[in-house]
C-alpha cells in the first residue's frame, strides 16, 4: 500500500505539465490570430485608402476637364450669340438701305407721272407713299444708332467673358498639376488618421510614388490636354496666318451658328436676296445681306438693296471693305455638314449687290455698320492629338485617358500586433514577430479617366448618333478604378515588378 501511495504521488505532476504545454501553445496561437487580424485589417484599411486616394484623383481630374468643357462651351455660345448681334445689325442696315431705295423709286416715278401729266393723281399718291416711306426709314435709321450702341456693349461684354473663361481653363491645367498630388496625400492621411482614443497612426503616400504621381498629373494637364493657340491681332482688319489649331476651333463656332446667322437666302422670279454672318481671320465677325434683280438673258444687274455689320476690336481706321476680304467661304470638315459655303451667305457674290454691300455697307456711314468690343477667339485648352481616340472599354487601353496611381505604405511598427502593443513580453517572451518586405506594409491602386458620351438616352446621344470621342468641348468625363498598369509598376517597384 505505502508503495503504490508513494507512486502515486510521484505521478501528480505529469497532468500540469501538459496542461502547461498546451496553455503556452494555445496562447501562442490566439497571439498569432490576434496578429493575423490585425495585419489584414490594416491591410483592408490601406487598399481602401489606396483605391479612395486613386479615385479621388482620378474623379478631381476628370471634374477638371468638364469644367473646361463647360467654359469651352460658354465661349462658343458667346460667339454665336456675337454672330446672331452682328447678323441682325446688317439685316437692319440692309431693311434701312432697301426702304430707303424703294421710297426713291417711288417718289421718282410719282415726280415723272406728275411732270408728263400722265397720270397725275396717282403721282402725287407715289410721292405721298415715298415721303412716308423716307420718314420710316429715318426712324428705322434712329432705331438701329441706339441698336448700334447696345450691341456694341453686348459684345464687349461677351468678349470679355471668352477672355476671362478661356484664362480660367488655362488656369486649371496648371492648378491641378500641383493640386492633385496635394489631394491624394489628404485622403490618405483623413482614411487613415486615428481617431480618438486609438493608437491608430495615419498612412503616408510612398516617395516614389509621390513622383510618379505628379508626374501623371503633369501629363494629364500637359500631354494629353494641351493648350491650342489661336493667333490674334487688335488690329481691326490685320489677317493672321492661319494655323491648323485655331482652324479647328474656327470649325466648331462656324458649325454652332444658327440658320439666321449662318444663311438668309431666298429667290423670287428675278429677285435673289442673300446674306450670311461668317467669323474672319479669328479676329471679327463680318456680316452681308443683298437685293439683286437679276436675269442674264435680258442683261438684267439692279441692286436693290444692301447692307453689312461687322464687330471688330475697335472702329477707329477700320475700313468694312477692308474687314470683309479675305473670306474665301467655309469649308464644313464635319459629315453631316460637309461641303464649302459661299462667303457671307452669297451676298458678296449677288451680283452688283454684293460690291455694294462690301463699298457702302451703312447709311449715312460705314461706321454705322460697326460694332466694337470683339477679342476675337482666345487660345483654348482640348484634348491633343491622338488621344481618347479609343471608345471607353471593359479593356485596359492606353488611349482611354489618364491614369493616376497610388502607393500607400505604412510601417509595420505602427501596426498593432503583439510585437508593438505594449504588455505582452517578459520571460517567457510571448511576441510573435512580424515581417513584410522593407518592413511596411503597402497597397497599390490606381483609377482612369475616361471619355463616354451616353448612346442610350435620348438627351445626351449626339443627333447622328455617332460615338462621340474624347474633347474638351463635351463634359462627359467619368472616373473609374483599373488595373495597374504593368509600366506604373515597373516605375515604382523597379525591375523586380517585372513578374507582377
Amino acid at each position: 500500500m505505502r508503495a503504490m501511495h508513494a507512486m502515486r504521488r510521484r505521478e501528480q505532476g505529469q497532468a500540469l505539465v501538459l496542461a502547461m504545454v498546451c496553455m503556452v501553445v494555445f496562447v501562442v496561437g490566439v497571439l498569432v490570430l490576434f496578429n493575423t487580424g490585425q495585419v489584414v485589417n490594416k491591410k483592408v484599411q490601406l487598399n481602401n485608402t489606396a483605391d479612395a486616394a486613386a479615385y479621388s484623383a482620378a474623379v478631381q481630374q476628370a471634374r477638371a476637364y468638364n469644367l473646361i468643357a463647360y467654359l469651352n462651351r460658354a465661349q462658343v455660345a458667346n460667339e454665336v450669340a456675337t454672330a446672331q448681334i452682328v447678323s441682325i445689325h446688317s439685316w437692319m442696315n440692309f431693311a434701312i438701305s432697301g426702304t430707303d431705295h424703294f421710297a426713291k423709286a417711288v417718289q421718282g416715278l410719282g415726280i415723272a407721272l406728275d411732270l408728263t401729266g400722265v397720270g397725275a393723281e396717282v403721282g402725287v399718291e407715289l410721292n405721298e407713299i415715298g415721303l412716308q416711306l423716307s420718314e420710316v426709314k429715318d426712324t428705322m435709321q434712329k432705331v438701329r444708332d441706339t441698336m448700334k450702341g447696345v450691341f456694341s456693349a453686348v459684345v464687349t461684354g461677351l468678349s470679355l467673358a471668352n477672355v476671362a473663361y478661356a484664362k480660367v481653363g488655362q488656369a486649371i491645367t496648371t492648378v491641378e498639376i500641383g493640386d492633385i498630388p496635394t489631394l491624394v496625400r489628404t485622403v490618405v492621411e483623413q482614411n487613415t488618421i486615428k481617431a480618438a482614443g486609438s493608437t491608430d497612426k495615419a498612412a503616408r503616400l510612398s516617395a516614389v510614388s509621390y513622383g510618379v504621381l505628379a508626374m501623371q498629373a503633369k501629363a494629364a494637364n500637359r500631354g494629353y490636354a494641351r493648350l491650342y493657340e489661336v493667333p490674334n491681332s487688335h488690329s481691326p482688319s490685320s489677317n493672321p496666318h492661319p494655323t491648323a489649331d485655331a482652324d479647328r476651333y474656327a470649325n466648331v463656332v462656324m458649325e454652332a451658328r444658327d440658320g439666321f446667322s449662318a444663311s438668309r437666302d431666298g429667290n423670287e422670279l428675278f429677285l435673289h436676296k442673300r446674306g450670311g454672318t461668317d467669323l474672319v481671320s479669328y479676329n471679327r465677325w463680318v456680316a452681308m445681306d443683298t437685293l439683286n434683280a437679276s436675269a442674264s438673258i435680258v442683261g438684267l444687274d439692279l441692286p436693290m438693296a444692301w447692307g453689312g455689320a461687322a464687330a471688330v476690336s475697335r472702329t477707329s481706321g477700320a475700313a468694312f471693305a477692308n474687314l470683309s476680304d479675305p473670306d474665301h467661304g467655309w469649308t464644313s470638315p464635319y459629315d453631316n455638314d460637309a461641303g464649302h459655303y459661299d462667303p457671307y451667305g452669297g451676298a458678296r457674290t449677288n451680283d452688283s449687290a454684293g460690291n455694294q454691300a462690301r463699298l457702302h455697307p451703312a447709311t449715312p456711314s460705314n461706321d454705322a455698320a460697326l460694332l466694337s468690343g470683339y477679342q476675337g477667339l482666345q487660345s483654348y485648352e482640348d484634348i491633343a492629338a491622338n488621344k481618347a481616340i479609343v471608345p471607353y472599354s471593359e479593356n485596359e487601353t492606353p488611349d482611354d485617358g489618364p491614369v493616376f496611381s497610388v502607393l500607400v505604405e505604412q510601417p509595420m511598427s505602427d501596426v498593432r500586433t503583439t510585437s508593438n502593443v505594449e504588455g505582452i513580453g517578459g520571460p517567457p517572451d510571448l511576441t510573435v514577430p512580424d515581417k513584410a518586405q522593407n518592413n511596411n506594409m503597402t497597397a497599390l491602386a490606381s483609377a482612369q479617366v475616361y471619355f463616354d458620351r451616353p448612346r442610350m438616352l435620348a438627351a445626351f446621344r449626339r443627333a447622328d448618333d455617332h460615338r462621340e470621342l474624347g474633347n474638351l468641348f463635351s463634359p462627359y468625363w467619368q472616373a473609374r478604378l483599373v488595373e495597374t498598369p504593368r509600366s506604373v509598376k515597373l516605375e515604382i517597384f523597379g525591375a523586380d515588378a517585372a513578374g507582377l
